[in-house]
């Protein structure tokens, strides 16, 4: 974070308060006294700090305190700040002056004096750095040239770019986002094979048994349908449901049983997948293996059968 403090020859004391506060929060401070002599020159002196003062720091702050008197609250400079920072959308306060006496508009909050101030800057400190870390992710993403959006996202998901993923939360992308196509995260990662990603995002809280719109499926099932015993084992210990009903009136089990994968049917059946439960068709896992004479299955089903 970079604050810029803004006093006056009077109001110097009261920023010096903050800065000791701002410092201590191991924050870049920048102070601007708008009694300086360089700000009370005239001509090319005054245009030549200002432009200076613009490129060095004025475009790095990210947040702006204000410290103004009566005799400084029609400043022109004091505009010329008003105007950028409220251009900016920069976080900022005005301590001293009351807010009716100055040319800035309610973007701005007024604080009767540095202790009052440094009290809510305290309170609202954990909101500033949140804010920080946002920021900076989402400049990062920005200067690597990926869009900040549900499909980039779900692209270094099925890549398993971590690093970028970590950058994407910390920017404020929410992992129970979906795709263009209406895919959840974890689904598209349980159908990519990806295990580190599946696990970040149900750190992350993502919803485990989110449904895509495509095929109905929740992210377990679609780890049935690739084929993923991996998959299907990891979603089974964090917990997805495995007797969800799909778009489709089939669960896990009923597509598992299709696939002939007897690793996967074991997996599912023996951590509480129903064998009798029946689709739309009316047939259950267990009809379905006896159908197709898959006798290892049968026998299976038939010991976990309610």
């Amino acid at each position: 974070m970079n604050w810029l403090l803004v006093c006056t020859g009077e109001t110097s004391k009261e920023a010096d308060i903050v800065s000791k506060f701002l410092t201590k929060k191991k924050v870049e401070v920048t102070e601007f006294n708008l009694d300086a002599p360089e700000i009370k020159a005239d001509g090319k002196g005054l245009s030549d700090f200002i432009k200076t003062f613009f490129n060095e720091t004025l475009n790095k702050i990210t947040q702006c305190v204000l410290f103004i008197d009566e005799a400084n609250a029609m400043n022109p400079i004091l505009s010329f700040l008003a105007g950028f920072i409220q251009g900016k959308q920069i976080p900022s306060f005005i301590s001293g002056v009351k807010q009716d006496d100055v040319m800035f508009d309610s973007v701005l909050s007024w604080h009767e004096n540095a202790k009052n101030l440094t009290d809510k800057l305290d309170e609202n400190f954990p909101e500033f750095i949140a804010e920080e870390k946002k920021h900076e992710a989402k400049r990062k993403l920005f200067e690597a040239g990926i869009p900040f959006t549900p499909d980039t996202f779900s692209i270094h998901i099925a890549q398993e770019n971590m690093e970028t993923c970590e950058n994407f939360l910390e920017a404020g992308m929410d992992v129970n986002c979906r795709d263009s196509a209406g895919t959840p995260m974890l689904c598209i990662a349980a159908r990519s094979g990806k295990k580190e990603a599946i696990e970040w995002l149900v750190n992350n809280g993502v919803e485990i048994d989110a449904i895509s719109k495509d095929r109905g499926y929740s992210a377990v099932m679609d780890a049935v349908w690739k084929l993923s015993p991996d998959i299907v084992e990891l979603l089974i210990k964090l917990g997805a449901n495995l007797n969800f009903v799909s778009n489709d009136g089939q669960t896990a089990l009923i597509v598992a049983t299709g696939s002939s994968s007897i690793k996967i049917c074991e997996m599912l059946v023996k951590n509480g997948a129903d064998p009798c439960f029946k689709d739309h068709m009316g047939m259950s896992a267990l009809d379905y293996a006896r159908l197709f004479k898959k006798d290892t299955l049968v026998d299976l089903y038939q010991e976990y059968a309610k």
